[in-house]
């Protein structure tokens, strides 16, 4: 353990109301925040939200900008350490943001992202190098759609659930949003029409989603997901599914989800089950610490041939990103190994602190497990099956900082190390460190 930590720390030497989410508010739909008072904690640092609207060129007009700089190292994701895998990654990011007033409860927002990302891969002399631009947020809404309580969004817009298990996606849609205190209910159906990379993504979402708030710190929100592959009329999974988020109860927080898979995907029928649950401790100490428990499964499949699919996979638009206590989101089930919740028991156990405010320090500790061994894995950060004969796939551990040095500057440090378990025998660990500047205007 002393080894993995000193190369983390090696990784680390080496290397204007809308979307106000870099400010801490949270955000019930892109276009208005959600009503909350003070925040009891630092705020949230979110990569993905649009520049916050800093300059008002007419009373209907406003624009806004950010600039972000990325470097990401990995290291020996392929767990052999005979072969050269290690990988730089550089992005560089232009996103600039408008919002026009069309009247009283129409506007119209665009959010435009250029960017130059370079990748570097050791043993070749030349970088791969990819310059584009791509509409982030292309939407108009109608707020009061006919009703005080509906709203009407249209348009490229983000999709991003609480806890970014189901989604974080830009995609085009049409969403109604209803709210009626204490009722929130959405209903939406959404592909990407402008820019598809693959059949993957052409996929059709319907979304039903609907929120309870009871007390002032506890929700209950109950989902239906559906999709439909327009290539594939065979293949059509159905997720159903509850969270709860709360803190009632003084320097506790938590969350509970649980979902269901079904529908049929070809010939197999699909039929697993999924849930989630983490616990943080908050301390009444100096530096604030905080200690967190989690636990999440993954439903898998112990009769492959017999035409029922029990294997749980997630939607396909999910980061599964949150924060325990700190400034920034991470990847709660790994920086690194970062698995697609399938066929897996994933143990956590984090502590963070908040030496000063906007600035918070985590390590994260993960284990993870299969339910029935294989030798695939849906969707994970390294490149490596397992062998079959173990359940054990391995360890790892995450230093994750997040720093607002200023209202406009965000910087955000992580690495990670993974420890390969014995359903890898015979293979090297796996390390990743990462540096992020976001700088807004």
């Amino acid at each position: 353990m002393i080894r993995i930590l000193l190369v983390l720390i090696v990784l680390l030497i080496d290397r204007s109301t809308l979307l106000a989410l870099e400010n801490g508010q949270e955000v019930s739909k892109e276009g208005r925040p959600a009503p909350n008072g003070k925040n009891e904690v630092p705020p949230v640092i979110d990569p993905d939200a649009s520049p916050a609207l800093s300059f008002e060129i007419t009373p209907r007009l406003s624009v806004g900008a950010k600039i972000e700089i990325n470097f990401l190292r990995r290291i020996n994701r392929d767990l052999d350490r005979a072969e050269e895998d290690d990988r730089i990654d550089t992005e560089a990011s232009l996103d600039l943001a408008a919002q026009l007033i069309l009247t009283k409860d129409i506007l119209f927002f665009v959010d435009l992202d250029f960017s130059d990302e370079r990748l570097f891969r050791d043993g070749e002399g030349q970088a791969e190098r990819e310059t584009k631009g791509q509409f982030d947020r292309l939407y108009l809404l109608w707020e009061r759609f006919f009703s005080p309580s509906l709203d009407l969004q249209v348009g490229r817009q983000r999709f991003n659930d609480a806890r970014e298990w189901l989604y974080d996606e830009e995609l085009d849609a049409v969403r109604l949003f209803y709210t009626q205190a204490p009722f929130d209910l959405e209903l939406s159906a959404s592909t990407n029409l402008l820019d598809p990379e693959g059949p993957e993504e052409k996929i059709r979402n319907y979304v039903l989603y609907g929120t309870y708030q009871f007390g002032r710190k506890e929700k209950i929100s109950v989902y239906v997901v559906a999709q439909r592959d327009p290539t594939d009329e065979e293949r059509n999974p159905n997720f159903v599914g509850l969270l709860w988020r709360g803190k009632a109860i003084e320097d506790q927080k938590y969350w509970l989800e649980i979902a269901s898979l079904s529908g049929r995907e070809d010939s197999t029928r699909l039929s697993g089950y999924a849930f989630d649950f983490a616990w943080t401790s908050e301390f009444d100490l100096p530096l604030e610490p905080s200690v967190t428990i989690g636990y999440a499964f993954g439903s898998g499949d112990p009769e492959p041939e017999d035409g029922v699919d029990r294997n749980f996979r997630q939607t396909g638009l999910q980061d599964n990103e949150a924060k325990f206590n700190g400034v920034r989101k991470f990847k709660y089930y790994g920086e690194l190994f970062d698995p697609e919740l399938s066929n897996m028991r994933i143990r956590t156990l984090g502590f963070g602190i908040i030496p000063f405010e906007k600035f918070s320090f985590d390590v994260v500790f993960h284990s993870y497990s299969l339910v029935y061994s294989g030798v695939e894995l849906r969707d994970t950060g390294i490149r490596e099956d397992p062998s079959g004969t173990s359940k054990n796939l391995g360890k790892e551990v995450d230093l994750i900082v997040g720093f607002k040095m200023t209202p406009e500057m965000l910087l955000e440090v992580s690495t990670a190390a993974f420890v390969p378990g014995k359903a890898f025998p015979g293979a090297g660990n796996a390390y990743s460190g990462e540096v992020t500047i976001r700088v807004s205007f």
